[in-house]
Parts: C-alpha cells; sequence; structure tokens
C-alpha cells in the first residue's frame, strides 16, 4: 500500500527541510505494556472512524500549509492543510488550530510556507500550539489517484517533556520508538505512497470511506473516495495520521520507562 520511513539504525533524511538525522530501534520487541486512559487498552473496541491519541494530556496542534514537491501546479496547499487538520479532529483529547492562524503568521512575516524546522517551532510558539504538523506532498496524480506524502511532528520543548511513568507502563501496542538527539529533528515522521490502483489501497479506502457515507444517497457508495481526489486525500491524511501517532506514543513510551528505571533506581 505504501512505503513508510524505517526506523531500526538507519541514517534517514529530513525530506522537508533536507537535513539528515538518525533514528534508533530503543524497544526492546517483548515489550508490551497499556495505556488504557488514553482509549486504546488492552480490550477496549476501537471507534471505527478515531485515531488513537500520542498525548496524555488535551493538546493543541496547529497545521502549516502543505509544502508542494509533487510538480502540479493546480495542488492548493492551504486547502491540502484544511483537510489535514479536519483528519486532525479525529484524533481524541487534541484541539486543532484554524490552518489561517498560522497563515496569518506567515503573511505578516512575508512568506507563505514553512522554511525551516527553526521557523516551524517558531510559528507553533506564534500561535500557540503545543505541537505543529508540517506535511509535503511529494506525488499528487489525480486521475489514478496518486499521493506521496511526508508528515512531520514538530514539538516544542520536547527535550524538557515530563510524562506519567506509571501510566504508560499500561500501553497495551509494542511500538518501534525513536529518539532525536537534534532539538530541530521532528519528533516523529511518516512519509508514504498510496496509489489509488493497488488492491491494498483500494481495500484500506473502503474500510476508511464506509462508516463515513450513506450509500443510499451516493450510488458510488465507498467507491467515491477512489472518484473524487479532495476525498481520497482526506484518507491519504488519515492513514499517514494514525502512524504519526503510533511512532510519536513510542516516543514517549520510551521517555515513560527512562522515568520508571531512573525512580527504581
Amino acid at each position: 500500500m505504501h512505503r513508510t520511513s524505517a526506523n531500526n539504525e538507519t541514517i534517514g533524511h529530513n525530506f522537508l527541510f533536507g537535513r539528515p538525522h538518525t533514528t534508533k530501534n530503543l524497544f526492546p520487541k517483548a515489550l508490551i505494556i497499556c495505556w488504557p486512559a488514553l482509549g486504546w487498552g488492552c480490550s477496549e473496541k476501537k471507534d471505527d472512524l478515531s485515531i488513537a491519541p500520542a498525548f496524555i494530556r488535551p493538546t493543541v496542534v496547529a497545521v502549516a500549509p502543505i509544502l508542494n514537491f509533487s510538480g502540479e501546479f493546480h495542488l492548493d496547499p492551504i486547502k491540502a492543510a484544511d483537510l489535514l487538520a479536519s483528519e486532525l479532529t479525529y484524533v481524541k483529547g487534541v484541539a486543532v488550530l484554524p490552518v489561517n492562524r498560522v497563515v496569518a503568521v506567515l503573511t505578516a512575516e512575508g512568506k507563505s510556507q514553512v522554511e525551516s524546522p527553526a521557523h516551524a517551532l517558531a510559528l507553533a510558539d506564534a500561535v500557540g500550539a503545543d505541537v505543529i504538523l508540517i506535511a509535503g506532498i511529494t506525488e499528487y496524480d489525480a486521475y489514478t489517484p496518486t499521493v506521496g506524502l511526508v508528515v512531520q511532528m514538530y514539538v516544542p520543548n520536547a527535550a524538557n517533556e515530563n510524562f506519567d511513568a506509571i501510566t504508560a507502563s499500561r500501553q497495551s501496542e509494542p511500538f518501534t520508538a525513536t529518539r532525536m538527539a537534534d532539538p530541530l529533528q521532528p519528533t516523529s515522521q511518516f512519509q508514504a505512497v498510496f496509489n489509488g490502483g493497488h488492491d491494498q489501497v483500494r481495500r484500506a479506502v473502503q474500510k476508511y470511506a464506509t462508516p463515513r457515507i450513506d450509500e443510499e444517497e451516493n450510488h458510488l457508495g465507498w467507491r467515491q473516495y477512489l472518484k473524487v481526489q479532495s476525498q481520497f486525500l482526506r484518507f491519504c491524511w488519515h492513514s499517514a495520521l494514525s502512524n504519526l501517532m503510533k511512532q510519536e506514543r513510542s516516543r514517549r513510551i520510551l521517555l515513560a520507562s527512562e522515568n520508571l528505571t531512573e525512580d527504581a533506581v
């Protein structure tokens, strides 16, 4: 269905801003812990529409205008960002700022897009966000349809975050944990290409779209998400956010587990 960035002792590349980074697999594969306080415990049934969160506390998230690397001139970076922000509302415990808040700050600076990780962090501070998402579109074909994308999460003061170690020790899913030593690197990143002509993608689109549509009112049913590019882009953002939140949970679990170890010493 898609290609994702690797996390096992890999030298990666910050695609959006052209800076290399190193990620490590810092979690033992056998380690399984539960985190029911976030709504994704061992026995809880998952909501068809919701995305499991990465944050313990209510979190304010901003979304910047999309960076367009696709060569498609008809792609509107603000409208694409609005779709990402819309899908972000499915993450429990997250308050999403309007994209126009970020656009207003950029306009006051005489700019139209984020120019660096430091700029991203400054924007988050300017709009009062705990987290800012920076995303880029690398491929865009409205007819297949095909979308390639990168989504990065930047967290101001990430190195100084405090975590509830006891709560984190009860999380249900094992994840590969990554920790960035450079504060100007994204805390989490997801990269993928979604091709609507592939069976695996079509099945994922059907699963995503079915709870959202009334097939009696639309003869295309779930297939409209393969016919209407904005709908397909919604699906892509939703899938990317789900994976991004998994990565961010793993990072936070790692830090919480370190706190547990320190408390035990």
